[in-house]
């Protein structure tokens, strides 16, 4: 499921502490990872790090918590959040969480097939899939169904998916399909709008068909004893800002608007 142009020498900073939000008390600092998943999540320090950092600063500095958002390869960040190395991911589908602790949802996406503009092929079901190189990232779960099994079966030599496995994957993946590289990639519609956008292209691509959407949450590590908490004061968060309407506001910042 999850990046923008000229960005390369940049993901080679650790990443900030996000001190916008300061705790009334001494704070134990939540780290937070992900790959490059904008306007989900961002550069940490970008002004605008991803609206969904900006939620969770939020709500664990009102927990009394400081959050430390850096930028990790998807697969290693959910491999370090199962034996708690990292305290949560942010932009984690259902599909890819089992045994974590999930927030409410903080959003809604889909995933979907694009290609060049010129481009006559379309997502027709898996057996379609045959028809064309395809680029994905590493690690993502898509619908824990033949999706997955056809990536899984065909990653690796000369087989025909590419998958990438750096913290900047949708920005590789939407440069490989532009020179040709692949002929297809399957990400998050949201990202690779994003990523389209901020390189002036996005009028070079179209989308080829897309899955069944799904709720996006930040999970927390089974091996943090308070991660329940952690998802409450999320929870909590969320309701505050949707009353308030400055949910709404956060949202349109990055072009978005509210998913209920």
């Amino acid at each position: 499921m999850r990046r923008r142009s000229g960005l390369c020498g940049l993901m080679m900073v650790a990443g900030v502490l996000l001190a916008a939000f300061p705790a009334a008390a001494p704070a134990d600092t939540i780290r937070l990872r992900a790959d490059y998943w904008c306007p989900y999540n961002c550069m940490p320090e970008d002004p605008r790090p991803g609206y969904m950092v900006d939620l969770a600063a939020r709500a664990l500095a009102a927990a009394g918590h400081e959050a430390d958002y850096q930028l990790m390869p998807w697969d290693r960040a959910l491999e370090e959040v199962a034996d708690g190395r990292i305290d949560a991911v942010i932009g984690a589908t259902p599909l890819e969480s089992q045994g974590l602790v999930l927030s409410v949802p903080l959003g809604r996406d889909h995933d979907c097939f694009f290609v060049r503009r010129d481009s006559m092929w379309a997502y027709r079901g898996p057996a379609s899939l045959n028809e064309v190189l395809l680029g994905v990232v590493a690690g993502y779960t898509h619908d824990e169904g033949p999706i997955d099994a056809y990536v899984d079966a065909h990653d690796g030599p000369g087989g025909t998916v590419v998958a990438s496995r750096d913290d900047e994957g949708a920005e590789k993946n939407v440069g490989l399909l532009l020179r040709g590289r692949v002929d297809a990639i399957l990400d998050s519609e949201a990202v690779i709008r994003f990523v389209a956008k901020q390189a002036g292209r996005a009028d070079e691509i179209k989308t080829a068909g897309c899955l069944a959407p799904l709720t996006l949450h930040i999970a927390f590590s089974p091996r943090r004893p308070d991660s329940e908490e952690l998802a409450a004061a999320l929870e909590r968060q969320m309701e505050a800002m949707r009353a308030d309407g400055s949910l709404a506001a956060l949202l349109a910042d990055y072009g978005l608007s509210d998913w209920e």
